[in-house]
C-alpha cells in the first residue's frame, strides 16, 4: 500500500488530504471518498484507504468479522455513525454519503456536494475557516484540489491510470510522477519519481500481480518476496529471511507462524499465532516458547493479556474500555493500576498510576 499527502491545511487542526493506491484496480483513492453500500443484506464500510468492512445487523446492533470498528444507524437524524479504531468519527447520510469527520484532536471537516455529469466536487471546511474544494471522478480518483492560493492538478494516462501530480504555490509548480510499466498489467504502480525527477521508489510483480521487490532510492528499505503455497519468504535490505506462513482464518488471511533467520545483529526470532473465530489473536508463541494469551470483550477489545503463560514469569495485564469509544478508562498491570479521564471529544485529561 502506497500513501501520498497533498495538502495539509489548517495548523494544528488541519484539514489533511492524501491518496492510497489500490493495486487490485489501480485506482488512487483519497481519504475522503469513505462512503456506505448497501448491498447482500448488510452494511459496508467503504474506507477511504481502500479497505471495507462488512456489517450485519441482528437486534439493532451491527458487527463485523473484520473489522473492531463500530457501525450505529441515527434514527432521529437520518444519519449512519462510524466510530474507526483510530478514534475517528465518521458521519453518512441516510443513503451512505459521507457527511462529516470528527478527528481525535477535536477537529471537525464538514463535506457538501456539487454532483455535475462527469465529475463530482466536494468542499472540506473546518469550524477554523479551512475550506479546501476536491473534484474527484467516478473512480473517487482527484481530478483537482484547490485551498487559498494553493492547487493540484492531476494527470491520467490513455488507461486511466494517474501519471502526474503537479502542485501549485506561491507560482511554483512542483511536479510529481507516477510510472506503470510492469509486463504483468498497466495498472501496477512500478515507480514513483519525485519532484526533482529522481525515483523515489520502485515496484516489480510477478505474473500473478504479487509485488516481489520494493525499493527506494539508492537501494535503501529493499525488501524482496518470493511465494510459495500458504507461505511467502522476505528477505529485507539488510539481507535476513524471514518466512511467513498464512492460513485463511474468518475469510481473511492470516499469519500463523513466522520464521525468522539470525544474524550477527539478531537472534532467531520464530513465533506462531492462532485465532479466535473472528481473526483476534488467541495465543501468540515466541522462539523460547513463552506463550502470551489474550482475551477480548464483544466488541474486539483486549480485556487481558498474559505473558509467559503457564509459567512462573507469568504477567496478566487487564484493560476496562469506556462503554462507547476506543479509549482505555482503566490499566491493570502487576505493579500498577493506572485510571483515565477524557473530555468529550477524547482528548486525554488526566492520567494517574498507584502502585498494587
Amino acid at each position: 500500500m502506497q500513501q501520498e499527502i497533498d495538502l495539509t491545511a489548517g495548523g494544528g487542526h488541519s484539514i489533511k488530504v492524501f491518496r492510497t493506491y489500490n493495486s487490485l484496480n489501480g485506482a488512487w483513492v483519497h481519504n475522503f471518498s469513505s462512503r456506505l453500500d448497501f448491498a447482500s443484506g448488510s452494511v459496508v464500510v467503504i474506507k477511504g484507504d481502500s479497505g471495507a468492512s462488512a456489517y450485519t445487523e441482528k437486534s439493532g446492533v451491527y458487527t463485523s468479522v473484520s473489522d473492531i470498528g463500530k457501525l450505529s444507524y441515527d434514527g432521529v437524524n437520518s444519519q449512519w455513525i462510524y466510530n474507526s479504531v483510530d478514534r475517528s468519527t465518521y458521519f453518512y447520510s441516510a443513503i451512505g454519503k459521507l457527511i462529516k469527520v470528527s478527528n481525535p484532536d477535536g477537529g471537525n471537516v464538514t463535506l457538501n456536494y456539487v454532483v455535475g455529469s462527469s465529475s463530482t466536487r466536494i468542499q472540506l471546511s473546518d469550524e477554523y475557516g479551512n475550506i479546501v474544494e476536491l473534484e474527484e471522478d467516478s473512480r473517487h480518483q482527484l481530478l483537482s484540489m484547490k485551498s487559498k492560493d494553493f492547487m493540484v492538478n492531476y494527470t491520467y494516462n490513455s488507461s486511466g491510470m494517474l501519471s502526474r501530480v503537479a502542485k501549485s504555490n506561491g507560482g511554483v509548480e512542483m511536479v510529481r510522477s507516477y510510472k506503470y510499466e510492469s509486463p504483468s498489467s498497466d495498472k501496477f504502480l512500478t515507480g514513483i519519481l519525485n519532484e526533482r525527477g529522481i525515483v523515489y521508489a520502485s515496484w516489480e510483480y510477478d505474473s500473478l500481480g504479487r509485488a516481489v521487490s520494493s525499493k527506494h532510492a539508492n537501494e535503501s528499505q529493499k525488501t524482496e518476496i518470493t511465494y510459495g503455497t500458504g507461505y511467502s519468504t522476505v528477505i529485507n535490505s539488510l539481507g535476513r529471511k524471514s518466512i511467513y506462513h498464512y492460513d485463511v482464518i474468518g475469510g481473511i488471511q492470516k499469519i500463523t507462524s513466522i520464521e525468522g533467520e539470525p544474524t550477527p545483529n539478531c537472534p532467531y526470532s520464530n513465533s506462531t499465532y492462532t485465532y479466535n473465530d473472528r481473526g483476534l489473536v488467541l495465543t501468540k508463541t515466541d522462539a523460547k516458547g513463552l506463550i502470551t494469551t489474550y482475551d477480548y470483550n464483544d466488541r474486539g477489545f483486549e480485556i487481558s493479556r498474559t505473558e509467559a503463560s503457564g509459567t512462573t514469569l507469568a504477567r496478566t495485564t487487564t484493560t476496562e474500555w469506556d462503554p462507547d469509544r476506543f479509549l482505555p478508562i482503566r490499566v491493570i498491570e502487576p505493579n500498577r493500576v493506572t485510571v483515565y479521564s477524557y473530555d468529550n471529544q477524547g482528548r486525554e485529561l488526566t492520567r494517574q498510576s498507584t502502585s498494587r
